[in-house]
């Protein structure tokens, strides 16, 4: 069964969707794509998510176990990331917009990031990602189909889990080799990286999803400030208070890579624990992570570092871990960035001085708070919690549902960041 039928629609029969009609179209995809490898074989389908635990993808497992013509074994194991097809559900979220996104980095950005490694012949190539074979941009029918990861040790981070400073430093040690591959390609192949530019604005959050987001933030943001004592908390309440006021008039430019200058990187977009794999393989340090692989590119796109950068740091740790480590994480970033941008040939303090990167922490630590309100929101909800937001039939609805304020602490973590952005003299 194929969805092809239905491509210029703008609607489509629920029939279609159902899990078996689902399992169809994705049998039918892989023995496409490994046609030439397939003999005798088996193909496993199951779901590779709980629910709640992916906001833009229905995530499938995939196991092929068999022979190739010539009798030798072979077995693939795989991950197929579905788009959501429920109408009312791509009316509001770009769908189309950030599938066409995580392709496009997966086909034009990682290889030109491969390329310009193998040319200086590095004696390990830097590359978090995950091996990718073959997408379909079909209506209703957007599917990426990669390595599943798991398969080589990753295990996924645990967003609900409290970060702690191991994983907090590879992922900042591993950010700043990423973003070193940015400045080497705007240094050493100008071309190629102008002609990303256009390619690569936000989709997502100065999307249609813009507005129920934008009053989510407001609504959870002003459950924050009404927690503040008038008398003990006076400078929060005008701090945070006018942050919340100015908001939806810096709300469409806060991500303009204009504002990055000539300073702007390809950005992960969406640096949290949920999109990051981690391999353990020191047996003496079982806990301690060794290896990661960033998945999940679908809010990439071009912008300040520090964007990236205050979204994993306010989002994933608590005021603990940032009390002890903050200034130790950036500078551990800024050392790795330096060092591969070293091997690769450029040079760090022109392209980035670390000057210009504490000035742009300060510049867009906004972005970084207006974030974690929504996501922290969201992250702390449990499973069974989630609400279906494919279910959700417009934008009120949806934000409406975005903005539930959680239990569990939610109002104190972001306390927790107004106070230390107060206290790191950034602006917001």
């Amino acid at each position: 069964m194929t969805l092809d039928k239905f491509k210029d629609s703008t609607e489509i029969p629920e029939k279609l969707c159902n899990h078996n009609a689902i399992e169809d179209r994705l049998r039918s995809m892989v023995k496409n794509t490994f046609k030439d490898f397939l003999y005798k074989y088996t193909i496993k389908i199951s779901k590779a998510t709980k629910s709640g635990d992916s906001f833009l993808g229905l995530i499938y497992g995939v196991i092929i176990d068999g022979y190739d013509a010539f009798g030798n074994r072979f077995k693939y194991q795989l991950i197929l990331k579905l788009a959501p097809f429920q109408v009312a559900f791509r009316k509001v979220v770009p769908v189309r917009e950030v599938y066409e996104r995580e392709i496009f980095i997966y086909n034009e950005i990682i290889p030109k990031f491969r390329e310009i490694q193998e040319t200086k012949n590095l004696a390990i190539n830097f590359q978090p990602y995950a091996k990718f074979y073959i997408s379909s941009m079909d209506n209703f029918g957007e599917v990426l189909v990669m390595d599943d990861m798991r398969s080589k040790g990753f295990k996924i981070g645990d967003h609900r889990a409290v970060l702690d400073y191991p994983h907090a430093l590879l992922i900042m040690k591993e950010l700043g080799k990423f973003h070193a591959l940015s400045y080497a390609m705007r240094d050493q192949r100008p071309e190629i990286f102008k002609s990303w530019e256009s390619k690569c604005k936000d989709c997502f959050f100065n999307s249609s999803m813009g507005r129920p987001i934008l009053s989510s933030v407001l609504s959870l943001g002003r459950a924050v400030l009404n927690s503040y004592d008038s008398h003990t908390n006076a400078k929060e309440i005008s701090v945070f208070g006018g942050f919340l006021k100015n908001l939806p008039n810096v709300f469409n430019t806060i991500l303009s890579p204009e504002l990055a200058e000539n300073y702007a990187v390809i950005n992960h977009g969406d640096v949290e624990m949920r999109n990051i794999l981690f391999k353990y393989a020191n047996p003496d340090e079982p806990n301690i992570p060794t290896e990661l692989c960033m998945i999940d590119w679908q809010l990439s796109r071009l912008g300040s570092p520090a964007l990236d950068i205050l979204f994993f740091i306010l989002m994933c740790s608590e005021k603990e871990l940032r009390d002890q480590y903050y200034t130790n994480l950036i500078e551990e970033y800024y050392q790795s960035l330096s060092v591969f941008l070293h091997e690769l040939g450029s040079e760090p303090q022109i392209l980035l001085p670390f000057e210009i990167l504490l000035n742009h922490l300060k510049k867009f630590a906004g972005f970084g708070l207006y974030a974690a309100i929504w996501l922290i929101a969201s992250n702390m909800k449990q499973s069974e919690d989630v609400p279906d937001f494919y279910s959700s039939v417009n934008e009120e609805m949806l934000a409406e549902q975005m903005a539930i304020v959680p239990k569990g602490g939610y109002i104190q973590r972001i306390r927790d960041i107004v106070t230390d952005l107060m206290e790191y003299g950034y602006d917001f």
